[in-house]
Order: structure tokens, then C-alpha cells, then sequence
């Protein structure tokens, strides 16, 4: 072979590399197959749910999917309370759109927001294909103080008096917190009005719902800690978290002759993604096309 007919031949070759690379080179796939879960609207895909705290009746999550579906409720069962989370029906109201409807206890009976959870999943094993759902009610508690230090393990404040707490900790979520508390109140005047009032003043934040840094609540006069006498506020810090140093100040100016109970005072970490998924209810406009929601 002359000099003229091997430069031909390199050239030839190095031409063909190029090409068969791209032809050798496997194309991406896009998969088809999928299980989505909605809840308040078809625009948002939730990955878990969070029950309010007053629980819920005929609650609904609804699983779009393009492949045969088998679901399972899944508990902790080293859990005592595991009854609180029910599910009603499971239901293919149309090709590929499957409701599930659900009744959830209410956290407060238990004068608690302590969190409690469990687990659906939804599985398609023909197309090796499946989603984890995790059920949330209440949050993780990072504090609690019964006061059993205290005479009768209360706190208890009458006229002018007041009482603060210890430092409160740094939480390690973002910047929301929950508080949490047991009040009543004691009178031996049966001449005074029901009205009794308890104020409460947070240093190194301020509350949610009034961005003041003193909340006002209304207190029966009862005889325990129970269900009507446990009250929860929302707290955010001042444009970050909590201040190492937040403590939190009970006072009343009630008539001497007014005695105002505080027990089981509890902090409870909140990430801002919580409350949106709590406080989320917008309504949704479905188009004529759009899958039949119940």
C-alpha cells in the first residue's frame, strides 16, 4: 500500500468512528407508569398528611395512577394508641382515580399536641412501582414542664402576682413554635364574674396570631386539667429563631379572691412546611376534563 492509499484510509476510518459512537449511544426513557397522591386539590401532590389537631371526619386523599394498585395501612405496633387513625373506604370511582376516605381522632382529648403517626403505601408490584404516604397528627416534643415543684404540681397566680418560667431551649426547626398549657381557675367568691382572664408574655418572639408579644386567654373556672381548660398558641421568633434566652411570663389582675392554675406547660418544634400543609384549605376549580373529585 503507496503513501497516497494509507492517508486515504486513516481519513476513511476516522470519518466512521463518529458516527457509529452516536449510534452505539443508548437514548434516556422516560417512565410512564406512576402513583400520585392529592389532596386538597389536583395541583397539590402531597408525600405525607398532616391531621389538625381537632382531627378529622370523612377525610379524603385521592391516588391517580396508570397501573394496578394494592394499598396497605401500616402501624407502629410497640404504639398504644394506634385506633386514632381509621380508615373508612377505599374506592376506584373511575379508571385510574382511587379514593381513599378516613376519620382521625382528636389530639386535644389528650390535652396533648404529641406527635402520633402512621404509614399508608400504595403499590403496584406487576410494574415494580409503589409510594409511602406517611400520616402525621401533633409534632415532636422538645420540652415539658409539670411543675411538680410547685405546690399541688401547679402553678398558681391570684391578683398582681406573676410567675416566669425557666429559659426556654432553642428549638432546631425553622422558625415556628407551639406552646402548650393547661389553665383553670379556683374562686371561693361565687359572686364573681366566669370572665377570668390569664395573660401570657413571651421575651425573644411574639405569637402568630396577634404578632404581639402578650396573649390574653379566657380561663373556666374548673377543677383540672381538662379538655376545655388546655389551651395552644403559635409562636414565631423575631425574624429568626427563638432567642436562646425566651422565657415566658404568666400574669393575671384578677380579684385576689381569683385563683389561676397553669400546668403542664410543653414546647413543640414546627417547620414552616407543617404549617402550610396545615393551614392549606384553598378551594381548587376543576375543568371539565379534570378527573371527578369528591
Amino acid at each position: 500500500m503507496n503513501k497516497h492509499s494509507l492517508i486515504f484510509l486513516c481519513a476513511s476510518i476516522a470519518a466512521i468512528i463518529p458516527g457509529c459512537s452516536n449510534y452505539d449511544k443508548p437514548s434516556s426513557q422516560v417512565r410512564e407508569d406512576y402513583i400520585k397522591v392529592y389532596e386538597t386539590s389536583p395541583d397539590k401532590l402531597v408525600d405525607d398528611i398532616q391531621i389538625p389537631f381537632d382531627g378529622a371526619q370523612d377525610g379524603k386523599i385521592h391516588v391517580l395512577s396508570n397501573v394496578p394498585l394494592q394499598w396497605k395501612y401500616l402501624i407502629d405496633q410497640t404504639i398504644t394508641d394506634t385506633g386514632w387513625f381509621k380508615i373508612k373506604s377505599v374506592e376506584e370511582v373511575e379508571a385510574g382515580h382511587t379514593v381513599v376516605t378516613y376519620d382521625a381522632a382528636s389530639l386535644i382529648d389528650l390535652n396533648s399536641l404529641d406527635r402520633r403517626g402512621c404509614s399508608l403505601s400504595f403499590s403496584s408490584p406487576e410494574a415494580y412501582l409503589g409510594k409511602f404516604m406517611s400520616v402525621r397528627q401533633g409534632y415532636s416534643r422538645h420540652f415539658l414542664e409539670d411543675f411538680s415543684d410547685e405546690l399541688d404540681g401547679t402553678v398558681i397566680i391570684t391578683g398582681k402576682q406573676t410567675y416566669t418560667t425557666q429559659e426556654y431551649p432553642v428549638l432546631n426547626g425553622d422558625f415556628y413554635d407551639y406552646i402548650s398549657f393547661n389553665a383553670w381557675a379556683v374562686t371561693d367568691n361565687e359572686f364573681l364574674s366566669k370572665n377570668i382572664t390569664l395573660d401570657i408574655t413571651v421575651s425573644g418572639g411574639k405569637f402568630f396570631d396577634t404578632d404581639l408579644t402578650t396573649y390574653r386567654i379566657n380561663v373556666p373556672i374548673g377543677t383540672g386539667p381538662a379538655r376545655d381548660n388546655f389551651k395552644y398558641l403559635l409562636l414565631v421568633g423575631n425574624g429568626e429563631r427563638l432567642s436562646a434566652k425566651t422565657t415566658f411570663t404568666f400574669s393575671t389582675a384578677n380579684d385576689d379572691h381569683v385563683y389561676v392554675h397553669v400546668d403542664n406547660f410543653a414546647a413543640y418544634q414546627v417547620t414552616e412546611a407543617d404549617l402550610l400543609m396545615l393551614f392549606d384549605d384553598e378551594d381548587f376549580f376543576i375543568e371539565e376534563d379534570e378527573p371527578d373529585w369528591i
